[in-house]
């Protein structure tokens, strides 16, 4: 999902003096520093390269499949985005605030066994995402060119063929896909629409055969949240600004998630209904003669760029929790996970199940898991503070000696909001209900449900003399701490 060249820059230089490849020199263990932070502007063309991803075509294209009418697709894309905004709000700033990447905040608000389950967490979502997207691309090209040969080769070389840009820094590639492929597919997006709209009877495109179900319209909903929110938020944004000057990246977040939620969702809805077939292949085979004046091989080089670059995100956050994890064991480099994630993800796509199904329950695990814990974690750094006022210092970053056991508020609160999420989910295997249930809104349900747990938690132990202990404080100095107000 994320694409960026700023989540790694290409070039720094240690105080040692010895330079680093980007795969290494991305702030990993360090607070970024006022000079590297971007303008609002940067920041606002990085997220919308995020958020403006074709794969939300599934999420339109699975709507009008599931009887939703175009006026309920588009209420529902309003209420995604609107919810998207409020929860980033917190997880974004919390790494503007804080300038460290999602998983060594880990270390010093969950303590060591939080950030071990959070890290884990990260590498199970981005993985997920990453094949997801493998399996993606390879659907598009038989799709637009036609039947592959030998495809499980094909997806499972794929698979590993596209670590490059996490291993070697293709910062071309990277801003090829931000400011020519995002730019070309917008465009190509806002026509296809148009042209649509002007060229389909109104009454084809309101014709749906059943009236569509309130879970039906909750599926779409949490099916656009979870495509869009992974909880690594903090990886991008502590490159951003944090306070008044920035607007706490409001206009960022609100902007690249109403544009992201509309556009391709709703080209994907009208997908399925000038098709008006199940298969998705056929589908978007038809409807790139019909858009694209037959350059299907045209269209393909621009989604494989645009996806490719795609992948740059879903590894990342991988990278970043597996690297956290790996990161005590003495000699351990960065490239040794990049690498061994590749292959990790080449194996496994011989075992995936269809498109339809990955996409399903990878949305539906990434929206209840490690968002749960960003939003755990906003609610350490910007609401504790004020209600409490308990601040902790998160200035540095703390190596694993100083780290506290365990936040222990934080972890029941984190698996009291993941479990409630994933059961109502229905993505728990081994349970009656797996893969059949959705009840509720399940990514809102998870992230309040973590947010109350752990307010309640720390309010119980607040009053202790071993507060700061129940809570995992690292053993680093206190002062200068993290001032939300900033």
């Amino acid at each position: 999902m994320m694409a960026t060249d700023v989540t790694k820059p290409r070039l720094d230089f240690r105080p040692d003096g010895a330079s680093q490849e980007s795969i290494v020199a991305d702030y990993t263990e360090a607070v970024v520093p006022g000079h590297a932070k971007r303008s609002n502007f940067r920041m606002l063309l990085i997220f919308l390269s995020m958020q403006l991803v074709f794969g939300a075509v599934l999420v339109g294209y699975g709507a009008r499949f599931a009887n939703l009418t175009l006026g309920q697709l588009i209420l529902a894309m309003a209420i995604a985005a609107a919810t998207m905004t409020v929860y980033c709000m917190g997880s974004a700033n919390v790494g503007a605030v804080v300038g460290q990447t999602h998983a060594v905040t880990t270390r010093g608000i969950f303590g060591r066994i939080g950030s071990a389950i959070v890290s884990l967490l990260l590498v199970i979502d981005g993985m997920g995402f990453y094949l997801f997207t493998v399996i993606f691309i390879i659907s598009l090209g038989q799709a637009l060119l036609g039947t592959l040969p030998a495809l499980s080769l094909l997806t499972a070389a794929l698979a590993l063929v596209m670590i490059v840009n996490n291993y070697f820094g293709f910062t071309g590639l990277q801003r090829f896909a931000q400011f020519v492929a995002v730019p070309v597919m917008v465009l190509w997006g806002i026509y296809a629409v148009i042209k649509t709209l002007t060229s389909v009877n109104g009454d084809v495109i309101a014709n749906v055969p059943h009236p569509a179900t309130s879970t039906a319209i909750l599926m779409t909903i949490g099916a656009m949240v979870g495509l869009s929110t992974w909880g690594n938020e903090p990886d991008v944004f502590r490159y951003a600004r944090a306070g008044k000057a920035s607007w706490w990246n409001l206009p960022t977040l609100a902007i690249s998630y109403f544009l992201g939620a509309f556009l391709f969702p709703i080209m994907g809805y009208l997908v399925a209904t000038v098709s008006n077939q199940s298969d998705f292949s056929a589908s978007i085979r038809y409807f790139a003669n019909f858009t694209v004046f037959g350059l299907a091989g045209l269209m393909m080089v621009i989604l494989l760029v645009n996806q490719w670059a795609v992948q740059d995100g879903n590894l990342y956050i991988a990278i970043n929790g597996a690297q956290n994890l790996l990161s005590r064991i003495p000699g351990w480099r960065r490239e040794f996970t990049v690498v061994g994630l590749g292959l990790l993800a080449a194996a496994l796509t011989f075992i995936l199940p269809s498109l339809t199904q990955t996409f399903t329950y990878v949305t539906a695990i990434g929206s209840v898991t490690v968002p749960v814990a960003s939003t755990i974690m906003a609610m350490d750094v910007f609401v504790l503070p004020r209600l409490f006022g308990l601040r902790r210092p998160l200035h540095r970053v703390a190596s694993w000696r100083e780290v506290a056991l365990g936040n222990w508020p934080a972890i029941v609160a984190l698996v009291l909001g993941t479990g409630v999420g994933a059961y109502t989910a229905g993505v728990i295997p081994g349970i009656p209900g797996f893969g059949t249930t959705y009840i509720g809104f399940p990514a809102l349900q998870a992230w309040v449900t973590g947010a109350v747990a752990y307010l309640v938690g720390a309010a119980i132990v607040a009053r202790s003399p071993r507060a700061k202990e129940l809570l995992g404080y690292s053993a680093i100095e206190s002062r200068p701490a993290i001032d939300p107000a900033v």
